[in-house]
Formats: structure tokens, C-alpha cells, sequence
């Protein structure tokens, strides 16, 4: 698996951003313990830092919905000017109320079919969840069928900074069903894989693949 330096955060400097969060007044309701349990990912060695950043700000979101809305994607929309627009609306009012979920754990199979995908998108220049030759979304994770309880996979296009990637499958702007908020926000999903590659039309693409627990 792959970890291109392109997409590489210093860990160091990862973990000096959420010192800095913490120590803000705006994130004084975020304990150290919490943040820790949001970072799943942190020892996995197949994700690079970006895809392992993917999953800390979805886990984040999970573990106290309406928090969060309050605190990360308050400062995130201040601190990119990013208007109150009905999607942006309609997320904080999702967000609000909304009861806390576990976090997503990391998998390596569902990385490999997020990497395969990603890869597949970004050297056609393609986009959706159809292989390029044609195989549909189902046909292509069918294999997982036996593993998990259910499968649901977002895609992202034209971003490759973690944070950005997950801010705006959240907000979902232009998707009616909100499908990628509600899949991030899936209490039913508790293993994700992630992969951040090229892509030939948009410069970045990410595929995220979740998957429930089998019980």
C-alpha cells in the first residue's frame, strides 16, 4: 500500500494542529482522551497521513454529532468563509440533536477497494462508482459480502487535504439525498478504507468504502 510523500503530513505536525485546537477556547470541550479515541487509524501503516486524517475528522463527527458541528465546523466554515448556504444550513440542523455513534476502525481489504477504485477514476478520468470497464458498485464489492453487514462507498473529487475532503462530503452541496453525509454519518458502519490518489481531470479523487459489523 501505498504512502506517496505528496500526501504526507508530518505526523508532528498533525498532532501540533490538534495541540493548538485543544488548547483554544474553542475546543476546551474536546478532551485529550477524546481525540485520541477519534484516531483509529494512527498506527495503521498501509494509509498515508492525509487518508488517516480522513478518518479522525469522520470519527470526530461520529462520536458527538452536534458538538461538532458547534466547534470544528463553525471555525472550519469562519476560517474558509464559506457562506450559510441550504446545504451548510441543513447540515448544522443534521447535526444538531443527532445521536452519538462509534467510531469507524480502519480496514485493510476496504483500502485495497478504495485504492483499486481511486486509481481506476483517477488514470481514466472517470467519476461515480462504476469500474471503468463497466462493472457497477455492487458487482465490484460483492467479495465483502460475507464480511460485512452492509457496504456503502463515498467519492470525492478535486481535494486532497483530509480536513477538506470530509468538510465537503458533509456539507454534500449539490447532492439532494445528502448520500455521503449520511454514509459518514451511518451508525450501522464501524470499518472504513480510504485512499487519496491522482486523478487526471480533477488533480485528486477520494474513495472511502464502509462496512458494517457482521453480527
Amino acid at each position: 500500500m501505498k504512502t506517496p510523500s505528496r500526501y504526507l503530513v508530518p505526523i508532528c505536525l498533525l498532532f501540533a494542529m490538534l495541540g493548538q485546537a485543544q488548547n483554544s477556547d474553542l475546543f476546551k470541550l474536546w478532551p485529550d482522551s477524546v481525540l485520541a479515541k477519534a484516531n483509529t487509524a494512527r498506527s495503521v501503516s498501509y494509509l498515508s497521513e492525509e487518508e488517516k486524517e480522513v478518518i479522525y475528522y469522520m470519527n470526530l463527527c461520529r462520536m458527538n454529532p452536534e458538538l461538532f458541528g458547534k466547534t470544528y465546523l463553525k471555525n472550519y466554515l469562519s476560517e474558509n468563509k464559506i457562506k450559510k448556504d441550504k446545504y451548510v444550513k441543513g447540515l448544522l440542523s443534521y447535526l444538531e440533536g443527532k445521536e452519538d455513534m462509534p467510531v469507524l476502525k480502519p480496514s485493510k481489504d476496504l483500502t485495497e477497494a478504495a485504492e483499486a477504485h481511486a486509481k481506476d477514476m483517477g488514470n481514466t478520468g472517470r467519476t461515480g462508482h462504476n469500474s471503468s470497464n463497466g462493472t457497477s458498485f455492487a458487482d465490484r464489492m460483492n467479495v465483502f459480502s460475507e464480511v460485512y453487514s452492509g457496504i456503502n462507498e463515498n467519492c470525492n473529487y478535486g481535494m486532497e487535504d483530509g480536513r477538506d475532503i470530509v468538510m465537503d462530503l458533509l456539507i454534500d452541496r449539490e447532492v439532494s439525498n445528502a448520500g455521503h453525509r449520511k454514509n459518514i454519518l451511518d451508525s450501522e458502519m464501524r470499518f472504513v478504507g480510504v485512499a487519496i490518489e491522482p486523478h487526471k481531470r480533477f488533480r485528486f479523487n477520494c474513495v472511502q468504502d464502509f462496512g458494517g459489523k457482521k453480527l
